[in-house]
Formats: structure tokens, sequence, C-alpha cells
């Protein structure tokens, strides 16, 4: 079984500089996630472009499948060291994450990551090497579904330093908070906003240091598709209804008359349920053996201006209308299939209706923008 790694990533400047002397880089590959997060010597600009020029070298040279052992090497050979104070330009971490389940980590002078399971610091072997006369710290994890790795900058460690915690956080009392927050529910980025919001509390607004954070939670790839709009040719509903239904994951359907359809092929009913039912949105319905059932055009384009409005999970939490139950299931999907049937209800070629009302398709292109937007991987099938 493969595993799936979402990510979260928050970032606060320390106080008074306009940019962060941190850098992070992390992308997804066929079969890998990829990070790299770097620490600038100092603060503002110069901080954050020796922090940049870390993370896009590493970055290019994971996309050249270089062994992550070159990759340190060269890195080792091209960062400067500061005559001076003896130190290098910039720190880094660097890992692969594979989604057959083993992660490999690099760093130089840079915070340990922190590996939960089942809410527990995973012990980790290390193995300590020199590389172009840099200490470097390696080590390989085999994850699980359920595991998360955390990833910070020294500006995490060193919160509270002078205050609540004279010597600052450190990595102990982060790791205990992350053992404490990690609750299976939450999502990478809310996990990365928790341990962000305390570390701002602890710099009373005004960090004394850039704060990095990247969370990686391990978990199954989740899957949804849409349904909406018949085919144009009558004759094909039976088989696209039954394509739709061999889908994996969640299944949606949005609009009354495909819904009729849909419901007809399961020899099932459709209930209404009037209480779902908004000024802007119509009711929800229920079909047995789907996940969400919801009116048409009018609710896609209620999903469409929650997408571009910026809303999240949390904004349409406590909402029982369609068009929250639709973005709910779509948010919490990492691909996302649209199945849209062309054919033409007459209803929605009155001139009097809004105009994005007049073509299911363009709509349902704009959610699909908006969702790649929030790294989604969406398909279309028009029928």
């Amino acid at each position: 079984m493969k595993l799936y790694y979402e990510w979260g990533i928050r970032q606060i400047n320390k106080g008074g500089e306009e940019l962060c002397g941190d850098s992070i880089a992390v992308s997804r590959h066929s079969n890998s996630v990829t990070l790299a997060l770097s620490d600038g010597l100092g603060s503002g600009v110069q901080a954050n472009i020796l922090a940049t020029l870390t993370t896009r070298i590493a970055t290019h040279l994971l996309e050249k499948e270089l062994p992550l052992g070159e990759v340190v090497e060269t890195l080792s050979k091209t960062l400067p060291v500061c005559k001076t104070r003896e130190l290098a330009y910039s720190t880094f971490a660097i890992a692969e994450f594979f989604s057959q389940g083993t992660a490999k980590v690099v760093t130089f002078d840079s915070p340990s990551a922190v590996f939960l399971r089942n809410r527990k610091i995973l012990a980790i072997a290390c193995e300590e090497r020199s590389v172009e006369g840099k200490a470097i710290s390696e080590y390989v994890v085999d994850l699980k579904v359920g595991d998360w790795a955390v990833f910070v900058s020294d500006g995490v460690l060193n919160a509270g330093i002078g205050g609540l915690y004279p010597l600052g956080w450190g990595w102990e009392q982060t790791a205990a908070f992350l053992e404490a927050k990690a609750h299976p529910q939450l999502t990478a980025q809310e996990l990365a906003d928790k341990v962000a919001e305390t570390v701002s509390e602890l710099y009373q607004g005004a960090p004394g240091d850039d704060v990095s954070i990247i969370v990686i939670k391990v978990r199954r790839k989740q899957f949804a598709t849409v349904l909406t709009g018949p085919p144009i040719d009558r004759s094909k509903n039976e088989e696209f209804v039954s394509q739709f239904l061999k889908r994996p994951g969640k299944l949606a359907v949005s609009g009354g008359t495909t819904a009729k359809i849909v419901a007809r092929y399961l020899g099932q009913a459709v209930d209404i349920n009037l209480k779902t039912m908004t000024s802007d949105v119509p009711a929800q319905a229920q079909i047995e053996g789907l996940d969400v059932v919801t009116e048409g055009i009018l609710t896609l384009t209620a999903v469409n201006k929650l997408l571009q409005s910026g809303a999240d999970r949390e904004t349409v939490a406590f909402r029982s209308d369609g068009a929250a139950s639709l973005l709910r299931l779509l948010l919490e999907a990492d691909t996302v299939h649209f199945m849209v049937g062309q054919a033409v209800n007459p209803a929605h070629q009155n001139p009097e209706l809004p105009q994005q009302l007049a073509i299911r398709l363009a709509v349902v292109r704009e959610i699909v923008d908006e969702l790649r937007r929030r790294n989604k991987e969406v398909t279309i099938e028009s029928v």
C-alpha cells in the first residue's frame, strides 16, 4: 500500500524584518515528496538570499534524482563559511519521503526532526559523518499511516528565551507539545498553525528569530468524484452512472436530474432534507450509498464563490447546507475527478438568470482551477 504525505507550512519573520531569513521548499513527485528547510545566518535580506539559495540548489538536485548523499556533498562544497564567525552562512535539513513508506533525512546544524507515532516520540537512530568538514546527521525512518514528521528552524526552539523558558522552548518541550497536539483528525496545516500560534505567544508577539515549521502527516490518499449533469446522449445514462459508482473514495452528485438518474439506477429513493435549505443554496438530499447529494448549478456556483473567497474546512465546519457539504468533500480529498454531463437543462437558458448559470462546465472549470491552486490533483471528464 502506498502512503500519501500531506504537508503544512508556517513561517514568522523576526521582529522588524520584512523578509524571513529561513527558506522552505516542498514538492511532490510521482513516488515521493521532497523538502528542504534552510536557516540563513543572521536575519533579513542577506539571510533570506542565502537560505533561498540553499533550498533552490537542494530542490534542483533532488528533481534531477541525485541521491541524497550527493546533494549534501554538493551543498557542502557550494555553501560558503563566514570567516569572522567561523559559521556556515546557512544550515539545512533535507528529506525525501517515499510512497512505499521510507523517509531519508539529512541535517546540517539544524534541529532534529520530530517523528511521532500514536502521539509518542518515535526514537530514531542517527548516523553522524563529516562531509567537506561539516558534521552531517543522517537517519532513515520506516513510516506508517498515522505518523507525523515535524521540521523546525532554530526560531522555534529559541521561543520564550529569557522569559517563560530562560533557555528557550527547546527540542524536548517542542516535542512534548507536539505529542499533546498531534490529534489524528487535524490536518498538517492545522498542526503547523498550532505550533506557530504557541511560538508567537512565547515570543510575546515580537519574535527574536525567524521561525519556520513544516509538518508532514502520513496517511492514505483520499479520493472524491463529483457527478454533475446527465450526458448529452440519454442512452449512456446507465453506463455513465455505472462508471461513477465504481470510482474510489467518496461520491457526490450535484444536480436534481442527475440525482434521479443515479437513484433509479440504484433502486433507491431521493430523500430531500428541507432543513438544509438556505436563501442562497437549495436543500440537500440523501441517496443510500452516496456521500453528498446536492442541487446543481446554484450549489456549484456557491461552492465556487466560497473557494474564491478563500474558504477552508474551518469556514464551513458548522454549516449544513449543500455548498458547505460539497466543499468539505472537495477539501478533504487529495484527488478529485469531475464527471460532467453536458445535456442542456432548459431552465438554465433563461436570460434573466445570472450569466454563470448558463454553462455548467464553465463553473466546474473555475472550481477545478481553484482546487489546483490548493495543490489538489483534479481531472475532468465530460460527456
